[in-house]
């Protein structure tokens, strides 16, 4: 793996990490001040993903480097299949929580959630 193959993986985990961060934000929404640094750093974390893809498309695929956008799709299309694969993994872990509240009511050690 290139040094730039393995800057962009890690540029597309924390955006993946920021969006969820800002879907979950609990009962209480965030503070406007928070929001607007989450969106600078979301903003940021973008950008450097694209720069990633870029130069890494410069020494892999010059040709297609040439191209205006590629970076930028390539770039949004990792961002999607990584943001597809967390919530398939949040789905995941929220269908085994309800099993097992399932199964204690089955097995009569738990009262109904509220």
């Amino acid at each position: 793996m290139s040094n730039w193959e393995d800057e962009a993986n890690r540029h597309t985990a924390e955006l993946v990490k920021l969006t969820m961060t800002a879907a979950n934000q609990g009962p209480e929404p965030l503070p406007e001040d928070e929001v607007a640094r989450l969106g600078k750093v979301i903003a940021t974390e973008r950008q450097l993903l694209i720069d990633a893809i870029s130069l890494l498309l410069h020494d892999d695929e010059p040709e297609a480097a040439a191209s205006p956008g590629v970076a930028e799709f390539d770039a949004g299309f990792l961002y999607g299949l990584a943001f597809a694969r967390a919530l398939d993994e949040e789905r995941i872990a929220l269908d085994r929580v309800q099993r097992g509240r399932v199964l204690k009511l089955a097995k009569g050690n738990a009262s109904p959630a509220p």
